[in-house]
């Protein structure tokens, strides 16, 4: 059978209690890039979004380009790697928190974001999040799914309890959703997202 995808809706429970964590976790890193920043006659500082990584500086004018250089992809000023004063910006960068990506609250369910879950046809299918923090705290997990027979998937539990053989992709399906997650159809993810795209755009800015 060929790999389809089932859509959980998320709004309270552990998950989104590690959602919240890790944003905190997120916004304080960002607090102390920023003073880096600071010190360094930057405006500012950004990371990228999912990685958590930094990915440059801000000036208000054209910094000493000895010492950076621009980044055309991100339009971002970062400290050159081959000069005395950038290598020395970069070590005060290395020693700050990296925070992790928000899609690693899926590890508190033993579901791993970017690694293949299933595959067919030879591509491989992930499981990921997204959705709409506080004050929503909405949030979405699709999980890489295909139907087998009943009876192979208790013969395989069989199987792996006794140690005697292993098979990734039935074993990605011995997966169990928590109790506290509502299993919903794509369209209705869909729907709910349309609504609230809609409503932030008729907000004053």
């Amino acid at each position: 059978m060929s790999v389809y995808q089932r859509y959980f809706r998320i709004t309270q429970g552990p998950m989104v209690d590690e959602i919240d964590r890790l944003f905190e976790l997120r916004i304080a890193a960002g607090k102390l890039y920023d003073e880096l920043a600071v010190k360094h006659g930057a405006t500012g500082s950004k990371n990228y979004d999912r990685a958590g990584t930094f990915a440059g500086f801000t000036f208000a004018t054209t910094p000493d380009q000895d010492i950076y250089r621009h980044d055309k992809k991100t339009r971002l000023w970062v400290p050159r790697k081959n000069t005395p004063a950038g290598k020395a910006i970069w070590a005060n960068i290395k020693s700050l928190p990296t925070p992790a990506p928000i899609e690693h609250a899926l590890r508190l369910v033993d579901l791993e974001p970017g690694l293949p879950m299933l595959t067919d046809a030879g591509k491989w299918y992930a499981p990921t999040l997204w959705g709409y923090g506080a004050p929503r705290n909405i949030w979405f997990v699709s999980v890489p799914w295909k139907d087998v027979d009943p009876d192979e998937l208790e013969q395989y539990k069989a199987i792996k309890a006794a140690k005697t053989g292993f098979d990734r992709d039935l074993d990605a399906l011995l997966w169990e959703a928590p109790a506290d997650w509502t299993e919903v159809k794509r369209w209705q993810v869909e729907k709910e997202a349309d609504e609230i795209s809609d409503l932030m755009k008729s907000k004053p800015q």
